[in-house]
């Protein structure tokens, strides 16, 4: 501690000064270095500077977590000088839930975080539109617009926690058919594409059904021949995206004809 310090470099200093007066300050701390990996936007080994290093500020360093994550069961595992890992699995989400204060487990070098994947069906009392609009969620989403009418493919980063009206400021409103928007999605469990119609006009009017919460990678087709093209070409795919990577490809191509 820095008072056994203060005290060994007095002593030793007694030696050939009468009665030193030795103040020992902290100028600064040592990172502690931990792993982070699971539903996290950028996963892997990160230095976290902070007196009291929480489990929060590991998922804030590392880009937040995933639409896909679940906060309710974050497990930290932690290696003990005897080689044995103990683990215990922290709550994040209630405290979003509830307006509390976050778990205050405090990391240590060498800590192991994993933030699991929501299982499918298990999304009951599970408020993902809370999580995007916390500080333990991505800060940022990006979009893609697909509008010939407007010159193309345009990308659009929002807010996480942005919603249908929110994409519509990069919406070219005087040309496009606002009654023909398409909110196209993938779907990481079946590997596929999922469309869903959008009325923006009735979102405008608050309409809540029509006004959905954006997530990360959605694209927006703005106009009934293109939203028709679209779907063709997605029906006529026989396999299925190998990743989401794979499906943005897939409308940049498209978007590039």
């Amino acid at each position: 501690t820095l008072e056994e310090a203060q005290e060994k470099i007095r002593l030793g200093l007694s030696s050939i000064l009468p009665d030193p007066i030795v103040v020992v300050s902290l100028a600064g701390t040592r990172p502690v270095q931990v792993t982070i990996s699971g539903e996290i936007f950028k996963p892997g080994i990160y230095p976290i500077n902070s007196t009291t290093p929480r489990v929060a500020d590991a998922l804030l360093i590392s880009g937040g977590s995933t639409l896909n994550a679940d906060l309710r069961q974050v497990q930290v595992r932690r290696k003990l000088i005897d080689g044995s890992v103990i683990s215990q699995t922290i709550d994040l989400y209630a405290a979003l839930q509830n307006g509390g204060s976050i778990p205050n487990l405090r990391l240590q070098d060498g800590d192991a975080i994993l933030v699991p994947r929501r299982e499918v069906g298990n999304n009951d009392d599970y408020d993902r539109n809370l999580v995007a609009r916390s500080s333990l969620a991505t800060p940022q989403i990006k979009i893609r617009v697909l509008n010939y009418a407007a010159g193309g493919l345009s990308i659009q980063a929002l807010p996480n926690g942005s919603t249908f009206v929110d994409a519509l400021g990069g919406v070219n409103l005087d040309t496009a058919n606002l009654r023909d928007i398409a909110l196209v999605r993938f779907d990481p469990e079946q590997g596929k594409a999922v469309t869903q119609k959008l009325d923006a006009k009735k979102a405008l009017g608050g309409d809540a059904s029509q006004n959905v919460a954006l997530q990360d990678n959605d694209v927006l087709v703005v106009g009934r021949n293109l939203i028709g093209k679209i779907t063709n070409f997605l029906t006529t795919i026989t396999q299925p995206f190998f990743n989401v990577q794979s499906f943005l490809r897939f409308f940049d191509d498209f978007g590039g004809r």
